[in-house]
């Protein structure tokens, strides 16, 4: 078949499916849940409406197009991929934040951060693709045991989050369910110490041993130079 052939049927399909072409840069997070398949019933469930509050949690942030698809995995869209890595912590301590599972670690994912240029958009998540799409699931599938990754089209900003990433994956896959708690609160609303005590009632001691055993201080520093080189190469002011 010609090329002109070829592209003239693509284009056809995607105006016969609602799907337009658009070219922006944006941020996709792929994930599953860690070892779903060893929940009974009743966590089934947990993990369920835990997985479809996602939207919700992150609405502080931005309002986010999100699909669960297996019953375990699910795709959340970000147009302002600059706070991909920030949606993705609050993703995480949403779900760790949860009641405990018997004899189990806390509910968790892995979660697989692609960034780069979205090519064609529906409003099904599975019939959009780009570059950020191809980027997260093909990291989804190479990432074993970690449970935070990041992709990008650029080497330079690989390599610096590489390590970094390693780093706040390691701290949150130790956080407690009181732990995520106020550390997803802390995240969403950037309120104060005292402001966090009120809020969720309990001391202001507590708040600041939870949230100084959590590293909220690094948590935060990578959240802000996340934010800062994804602004840099995407031209964003």
């Amino acid at each position: 078949m010609q090329p002109k052939k070829v592209a003239y049927l693509r284009i056809s399909y995607y105006l016969c499916n609602g799907i337009r072409k658009i070219m922006r840069t944006t941020a996709i997070i792929t994930g599953d849940i860690v070892d779903s398949t060893k929940l009974n019933l009743a966590e089934r469930n947990i993990m369920i409406n835990a997985l479809q509050a996602i939207p919700e949690i992150l609405s502080p942030f931005e309002k986010i197009s999100m699909e669960i698809f297996r019953g375990d995995s699910f795709q959340v869209q970000i147009s302002k991929p600059e706070i991909a890595a920030k949606a993705a912590i609050a993703i995480r301590a949403w779900l760790r934040s949860q009641v405990e599972l018997s004899g189990k670690e806390p509910l968790d994912a892995r979660l697989a951060i692609g960034i780069g240029e979205t090519d064609y958009e529906s409003e099904s998540l599975s019939m959009s693709d780009g570059e950020a799409f191809r980027l997260s699931g093909r990291l989804l599938d190479r990432m074993h045991k970690a449970r935070l990754a990041i992709a990008t089209p650029w080497s330079t900003v690989n390599e610096e989050l590489r390590l970094s990433t390693a780093f706040v994956d390691d701290i949150i896959s130790s956080w407690t369910q009181n732990q995520s708690k106020i550390m997803l609160l802390r995240i969403q609303t950037s309120k104060r110490h005292i402001e966090l005590s009120q809020t969720l009632e309990i001391s202001r001691q507590m708040v600041d041993k939870s949230l100084k055993s959590s590293k909220e201080e690094l948590i935060e520093s990578y959240i802000d130079r996340f934010e800062k080189i994804i602004i840099e190469h995407t031209g964003k002011s």
